[in-house]
């Protein structure tokens, strides 16, 4: 299900009031079954003709609807694979109803490992409308982003994103195998590895009825939660399943259409035993039922290990960064929009936009230290942004033109602008402390950001206005990284320890 990062990321952003390790080791392939064909091409994979639809379902409830499709077809006299996708998202954020539409558009070479030669997609509603075009020519492509404020181009590398990648699933399925190969992620302007490998032989039931699937597992290199694709043997595509939250189910057009209410605020809250303090430094260690495996491990900030009876023990200690002292705060760098993952400027992290430069400049222009200027730029973000929940924008330009939104926003605004002011930042999402209406105490999903200052990254929430993030931010996922919304309504805490440190 090529929509997987959109379904992904759209879940996440709008968790209201919103650490990556090492994914685990894929296991050899399933067992073949009769009939493999380990050099089967994808032009020749049984597939339906026509629309495939889903029902997409959070934690059950009916979120919204997916249409895909994959057909041989004939453009200017040639011979080309196209794959569409539709989908839409629709859920109440407090007291707003949020929905947002994506549509996409793949063409390749029709033929064995052919190249990528135009993507298309265009994103509607909440968040914005924006359309993003890739068109490549032999050796390069040119992206255009079309967006409220007009219209910017980008020359880029010929990505090694081939034909086989249009259908990895259903391949992965006829060769018993894996196949693995580059994606285009629009979103970023990146190239993300994925693997789509064939697991095993199984069945699927429900309404009396139990037909026989295989059964794919799908990930991008470094996840830490492989999504699972059923595939009948008719080709059909039946069920897609992301952890224990996230499924699409293959349904008829008009009941994939219709939609439950689905309140987000309350289905991603996990409960806890009572209310916790702020304080920094401090330590706070969480025992946590529900947290897989592959999340456990630890860095400077959170440690992870198991407990007892499939428990997590997971400890955040929130500290004072050693930059507090000036003397050990390091120079800002030179901006540069192609100066790597954690300074580069992307279609979301627009920091390249004539408006983030300029306030970057008048806000850190006297402030020579990343930590110092890291300070002034999070609170000029907690004060100019307007707390609005599920008022959510998709780029930060247009975060800063509206003036407000949830955490979301701001973490978005606040990378932007470090990175204008030459300091390496990036976005972490999580779950963190709050107390919301009648929901009583509990760990809600939650955005906010770190920064790179000498060899240290620091944890900032310009939502909260904390320079240094308390230790209730558990941290989930960092950047791009998006596998942890798999995880929401699946977890419990039933301690949470505070001590001083």
């Amino acid at each position: 299900m090529r929509s997987r990062p959109f379904f992904l990321a759209v879940a996440l952003s709008l968790a209201p009031g919103l650490a990556t390790g090492q994914g685990p080791v894929p296991a050899p392939p399933g067992p073949a079954a009769p009939g493999c064909r380990p050099d089967a091409s994808v032009l020749s994979v049984k597939r339906p003709v026509g629309s495939e639809w889903f029902g997409l379902y959070l934690r059950d409830k009916k979120a919204g609807w997916l249409r895909t499709e994959v057909a041989l077809e004939k453009r200017s006299g040639e011979d080309v694979l196209v794959t569409r996708q539709e989908m839409t998202i629709e859920a109440k954020v407090g007291p707003r109803t949020v929905r947002r539409g994506q549509t996409d558009e793949k063409v390749y070479e029709a033929k064995p490992a052919g190249r990528l030669l135009l993507y298309r997609s265009e994103r509607v509603g909440d968040g914005g409308n924006r359309k993003t075009e890739l068109v490549c020519g032999a050796k390069t492509c040119k992206a255009t982003l079309t967006a409220e404020d007009g219209t910017r181009s980008r020359e880029l590398k010929l990505p090694p994103e081939t034909a086989e990648q249009a259908d990895a699933a259903r391949l992965a399925v006829v060769r018993c195998g894996e196949v693995a190969g580059a994606q285009v992620e629009l979103e970023q302007l990146r190239v993300k590895q994925m693997r789509d490998r064939f697991v095993e032989r199984s069945t699927l039931g429900g309404a009396g009825v139990t037909v026989p699937v295989a059964v794919v597992e799908e990930m991008e290199d470094g996840d830490r939660i492989a999504a699972r694709i059923l595939i009948g043997d008719d080709g059909r595509t039946l069920e897609f399943r992301y952890g224990d939250a996230l499924v699409a189910k293959a349904e008829p057009e008009e009941i994939a259409r219709r939609t439950d209410t689905v309140d987000l605020f309350n289905l991603s809250r996990v409960a806890l035993p009572g209310p916790l303090p702020r304080d920094v430094p401090m330590s706070i260690t969480f025992t946590v039922k529900g947290l897989p495996a592959t999340f456990l491990g630890e860095d400077a900030r959170q440690v992870a290990r198991p407990g007892e009876a499939g428990e997590t023990l997971l400890t955040v200690r929130a500290r004072r960064p050693a930059a507090d002292d000036p003397a050990k705060d390091v120079p800002r760098l030179r901006p540069d929009p192609a100066g790597g993952e954690d300074l580069e400027a992307t279609p979301e992290v627009d920091w390249d936009h004539p408006d983030i430069r300029a306030l970057a400049e008048r806000v850190a222009a006297k402030t020579p230290g990343r930590w110092a200027a890291a300070r002034k730029l999070s609170r000029e973000v907690n004060r100019r942004i307007a707390k609005v929940y599920g008022e959510s924008r998709d780029r930060a330009s247009e975060v800063l033109h509206t003036g407000k939104g949830d955490c979301t926003e701001h973490a978005l605004l606040f990378v932007a602008l470090a990175r204008a002011a030459g300091i390496p930042a990036r976005g972490v999402h999580g779950l963190v402390y709050a107390n919301y209406g009648g929901g009583g105490a509990g760990l809600y999903w939650h955005a906010w950001a770190e920064v790179k200052v000498g060899e240290e990254w620091i944890p900032v929430d310009p939502t909260f206005d904390q320079d240094v993030a308390d230790a209730t931010h558990i941290t989930l996922g960092r950047g791009t990284k998006v596998d942890a919304v798999g995880l929401i309504g699946s977890l419990t805490v039933t301690r949470a320890e505070p001590r001083a440190l």
